[in-house]
């Protein structure tokens, strides 16, 4: 989708909200649009010459006053998964309404990109920067660096997986999960390398890495039971009411897949289909502060064999069983030949700031757009959702 020609359609609960794509541009930029119905588009950084696709982001209140965003900006190629990428970043003035000139975070050193961002605030105030750094097809490698000054610098990165057990490690963004007790867990998917076949592998295994010590080192756990015959990618976590620990992955089965861990993430149950229909898709899943579930997903109609559905729609439903169910489906975005995956989501107070990649598959891979939106979670306690028209050009 060539967003600057198209009409961002949301739905949030009661009402229609259709976010014009014609911001006022500064340096390729689209700043801040219009609040509407209490749902404001920050930020829409759609592809240009030389920078084929931004995607992969994740957002960090700084304080009350700003944010920092950091995303994925391709800078070579079509902006395949593959293609050259840094880490870029900007700041947010929320008085001012404007966001600051991009600046080049980390840039790949050798191999393929580096892409994949987390933010994290650690209970020491330092801020944890977590990404992956890809060289092949058999080396992606999950880093993490700190900064002490906000964001303005980043110290030398710290690999997770170890260098004498290399393979290609996906860690999806906004996934890092931050204990109650300070530790930090990061779930990955590892597609070659030991216990997996020499080449990439579609079906990955699943596992977890544990840092007691702010991220200074690491532990790995075991590996997750394989299911046999499907498709296990892009795992993420979340702390059950429980004490237990619930790691969910995308499949290639219409759904996505549950595995729980009552050792803080060392082992795991074998994963079971869970209660949120998608397509080979990543869901992203927040605990609000009122202890609930957040999920944001590909939920296609019941019509719709949904291992075979799009990535659209993009809808927000709560939890207040641990995600054994869910209330009603809130759409956020839609269009028949769009994309709309890869969420980042934060709570402030009684808003959510939400990113997420969109694009159109006829013109693209569906994921050239980066789209920054922030909306009252009010707009996700309405008890009807309302159908969403395709956007037009």
């Amino acid at each position: 989708m060539i967003l600057e020609e198209l009409w961002i359609s949301c739905m949030l609960g009661a009402g229609l909200i259709c976010l014009a794509a014609n911001a006022r541009s500064v340096g390729g930029l689209e700043e801040t649009a219009r609040p509407v119905h209490g749902v404001q588009r920050h930020l829409l950084l759609a592809p240009k010459p030389g920078n084929p696709r931004n995607s992969e982001g994740d957002l960090l209140e700084l304080d009350a006053d700003s944010w920092l965003l950091v995303w994925t900006a391709f800078s070579d190629g079509t902006g395949g998964d593959h293609d050259p990428a840094s880490l870029c970043s900007m700041r947010f003035d929320r008085r001012a309404g404007t966001w600051s000139k991009p600046r080049t975070v980390v840039a790949p050193r050798d191999g393929m990109n580096v892409m994949s961002v987390t933010l994290r605030r650690l209970p020491d105030r330092r801020i944890a920067l977590f990404y992956l750094r890809k060289r092949s097809l058999v080396d992606c490698q999950p880093m993490v660096r700190f900064s002490s000054d906000e964001g303005l610098s980043w110290s030398e990165p710290v690999a997770i997986v170890p260098e004498d057990d290399v393979g290609y490690d996906v860690l999806n963004n906004d996934r890092v999960l931050l204990t109650g007790s300070g530790g930090l867990l990061v779930p990955v998917a590892r597609h070659a390398g030991s216990g997996m076949t020499p080449a990439f592998n579609p079906a990955a295994r699943l596992r977890c890495y544990h840092s007691s010590d702010g991220g200074s080192s690491w532990t790995c756990g075991e590996w997750a039971p394989e299911v046999p015959g499907v498709v296990l990618q892009e795992p993420g976590l979340v702390l059950a009411t429980d004490g237990s620990l619930l790691m969910y992955a995308r499949t290639n089965a219409g759904t996505q897949y549950l595995a729980r861990s009552s050792d803080g993430g060392r082992s795991f149950q074998p994963p079971r289909p869970w209660s949120l229909r998608s397509p080979l898709s990543p869901a992203s899943i927040h605990r609000l502060e009122d202890g609930r579930l957040l999920g944001v997903w590909n939920e296609p109609p019941e019509s719709v064999d949904a291992s075979r559905a799009p990535r659209t729609p993009l809808v927000a439903a709560v939890s207040s069983d641990d995600g054994a169910t869910w209330g009603k489906r809130h759409p956020l975005f839609q269009h028949g030949d769009g994309w709309y995956c890869y969420v980042s989501i934060d709570q402030v107070g009684e808003r959510l700031l939400l990113t997420t990649c969109a694009g159109d598959r006829r013109t693209g891979n569906g994921l050239e757009t980066l789209v920054v939106v922030e909306l009252p979670l009010d707009h996700l306690k309405a008890s009807t959702p309302h159908e969403i028209p395709a956007l037009q050009p």
